[in-house]
Parts: C-alpha cells; sequence; structure tokens
C-alpha cells in the first residue's frame, strides 16, 4: 500500500491517467471541466458529499463480487453539494464490528474489486502484487512527520507486522482512469487500529511531501476528507505533481478487525463539482462493497 499507489506503481498510473479529457459517465474520476491542473478540488462541495447511506443503498446486501450497480449511484449526480450528516453515522469500519476472524494471502485476491464493481473498468490478475512493503520509501521533502504518515500508508511490515497484502489496478482504457486498490492483513486488530491511527494523525501533521520515483520528483499534498474521519476509517484527497503534470487521487482506507482495505480513484486534476460528486459517490461505494466482502470472508 502506498497512499492507494505504490510507488513502483506511479509512473504506470501516470502513463495511464494523463491522456484523460472525458469526463467518466460511471461515477469514477474523471474531468471534461479540469481546471489545467490549477488550484484545488473544493473539498466542501465535491469528494467529501457522497452519503453512505447512499452507497449503503447501491451496495445493498450483496458482498458476492457480483454488482454492477455503481454506476447507476455515482451517475445519478444525486450526492447533495452541501456535506452529509448521514456519512458521519454509518462507519463501515470493523473498529465496531467484531474482529472476525484472520484472513491469509490466499483469501485476499478474491475479495479485491473486480470489472464487474465499476462498468467502464478492466484489470489483469497477472499484474496483480501480493507482496508486503519490508523498507521504507524515502521521504526526500516533509520530515518526519511525513515519513511516519507515508511508513503508515505502506503497512510497512517492519513497523505493523504486515503478513500479507493484494494489489490491484483497475483501469478505464477508455477514458484512462485508474482504481488502486489493496488489501492487507495486520497480525491483530490493534495493529490495524494503530496503522489508521497513524494515516489519520499524519494528515494533520504532514500538509505535503516529495518522493522520488526513477528519474522524476513525486510532490504530494493532502486534505482529509472529514466525513471518513472516524473510529476505523480515513479518508483524503491526494494531489500529486509528477513531471509537471497533476493527477487528483481520493482515498478511502477502512479497518475491518485485523484488515485494511484501501481503494484509491486516480485520474487527472479537476475542480468540476459534478466530477468531484461522483467521485465521491463511487468512492463510497467500493469503500463499502469491499468491507462487506471482507467482513463476510471474516465469518462477520
Amino acid at each position: 500500500m502506498h497512499y492507494g499507489v505504490k510507488s513502483v506503481a506511479i509512473s504506470a498510473v501516470v502513463a495511464a491517467v494523463l491522456t484523460a479529457t472525458a469526463c467518466s459517465t460511471s461515477g469514477s474520476v474523471g474531468g471534461s471541466k479540469a481546471a489545467g491542473g490549477k488550484g484545488k478540488p473544493g473539498l466542501s462541495t465535491g469528494v467529501p458529499t457522497a452519503t453512505v447511506a447512499d452507497s449503503d443503498a447501491a451496495v445493498g446486501a450483496d458482498a458476492s463480487g457480483t454488482s454492477s450497480s455503481s454506476g447507476k449511484s455515482s451517475a445519478s449526480g444525486k450526492s447533495s453539494s452541501k456535506p452529509s450528516t448521514a456519512a458521519s453515522g454509518a462507519s463501515s469500519s470493523g473498529a465496531t464490528g467484531g474482529s472476525g476472524s484472520t484472513l491469509t494471502a490466499a483469501q485476499l485476491k478474491p475479495l479485491l474489486l473486480t470489472d464487474k464493481d465499476d462498468p467502464g473498468y478492466t484489470f489483469d490478475a497477472a499484474r496483480d502484487e501480493t507482496s508486503t512493503t519490508d523498507t521504507p520509501e524515502k521521504v526526500t521533502v516533509g520530515g518526519a512527520a511525513c515519513q511516519a504518515f507515508i511508513d503508515a500508508q505502506d503497512a510497512l511490515s517492519t513497523k505493523y507486522g504486515t503478513v500479507a497484502e493484494a494489489d490491484r489496478q483497475l483501469d478505464k482504457k477508455a477514458e484512462n482512469h485508474v482504481i488502486r486498490d489493496s488489501i492487507a492483513v495486520m497480525p491483530s486488530p490493534d495493529k490495524a487500529a494503530a496503522m489508521i491511527a497513524d494515516v489519520t494523525a499524519g494528515l494533520h501533521a504532514c500538509k505535503s511531501l516529495t518522493m522520488a520515483d526513477d528519474s522524476d520528483q513525486v510532490q504530494m499534498a493532502f486534505d482529509p476528507i472529514p466525513q471518513l474521519i472516524k473510529d476505523g476509517q480515513v479518508g483524503y484527497v491526494n494531489t500529486m505533481t509528477i513531471g509537471g503534470n497533476q493527477l487528483l487521487a481520493a482515498v478511502e482506507v477502512d479497518q475491518v478487525g485485523s484488515t485494511i482495505s484501501e481503494i484509491a480513484l486516480v485520474g487527472p486534476m479537476t475542480t468540476d463539482t459534478t466530477t468531484l460528486q461522483q467521485m465521491g459517490a463511487t468512492l463510497a461505494h467500493l469503500g463499502q462493497l469491499q468491507v462487506q466482502r471482507i467482513k463476510a470472508a471474516q465469518g462477520q
């Protein structure tokens, strides 16, 4: 895991996204009205506005991986332009839902998102990653607070004892949008809770940082999504700049017992309110869907 995009995958994600110009019709990242990389998304009227209640209705009780309703829930444009109070009352995390059984590495990949979960996306299972992060990825600008934030987002095994991980990238080639999906297993619910707490603390202590990716410098700026900051859950927007180009990622991280679910929607930089609302609705839907799958696998 790495802010939704491992450093080894940044170049591939950039290549997949930078040519995107059309607004996604499935509620995913996009923006025909992108502001040319200028300014920041209007967080008070954008990504945070999708209600968990809406996403619960879209997901329903289906944790089998056959749902394809996210396009309906996110393309409808019904998410409010004001922060929803419903979002703060329905945590999807396992912090209050019981620990369940500990998952094995072999159980993780079937729980990851697929092309059935958001129409138009495809993936190649041969590209899935199953390695944990064992060495800290160096933050060159940002100091100790930002290094701690990246270590938490990486689920660094030497710090949290990560025992298994599975990562997948889904692409919408017609529009060059990307979903980065990760599930990691910690040795205990306490370790998983510590990781969530460190990511949350990092959002307050680290507003921006710089890392190296091959020959390029990657700059990141972070903004919390208030409706996704709660017990066992954290969400934020990451504005990434690489090679003079800007990308926008919306990230949701959930604790489900000893398991961590992380989903990032990545696309061209945009400040278009409709696109950001679609982005928020899709993130809420996919986050709920994956959490439900994990809970089912744990026997909750």
